[in-house]
């Protein structure tokens, strides 16, 4: 079993197995690497002091991939957002503010005081007990404010 193993192993990652436009595997895009060991003395079991290979021998940090493309992005991308933010949104909310402050509020609209709208059977617990937790005295109209509407006669 571990011998059929190890031949799907070799047949699977095989260098030939590779299509040349279609897969580049990290081995083939890399420089190869230099032959031999990397130089470290031999290790003398029950020595006496403690041997220190070359800093040649060390791991170091991995170096870059070459089959990855080099992008810059976010580079400068500040810049970008520091002109929309000082030539489109300050001005846009400046303008907006304009806007909003230069008109007063509207008036109250006319209103005709109909049997079915702004019905009061209990007061309210606050207040004079007329107004509602939500009510605005410059847009709604209170009971009693209202003119009553015009009598329907057929005669």
């Amino acid at each position: 079993m571990l011998f059929r193993a190890s031949q799907f192993h070799k047949r699977l990652f095989n260098v030939s197995n590779f299509k040349v436009g279609v897969i580049r595997p990290y081995s083939l895009c890399c420089p190869p690497r230099p032959s031999g060991g990397c130089g470290c003395p031999n290790q003398v079991p029950g020595g006496g002091r403690k041997i220190v290979p070359p800093t040649t021998c060390r791991p170091g940090s991995p170096p870059p991939n070459p089959c990855v493309p080099v992008y810059h992005h976010g580079k400068d991308t500040w810049k970008k957002y520091k002109y929309i933010v000082l030539f489109v949104c300050i001005p846009a909310i400046l303008l907006q503010a304009f806007r909003a402050f230069s008109h007063g509020p509207p008036p109250k609209g006319h209103c005709r005081d109909y049997e079915y709208m702004r019905l009061r059977t209990k007061r309210f617990p606050w207040g004079e007990g007329v107004k509602s937790l939500f009510h605005n005295d410059h847009l709604n109209h209170l009971p009693g404010e209202c003119e009553p509407p015009p009598l329907d006669c057929d005669e």
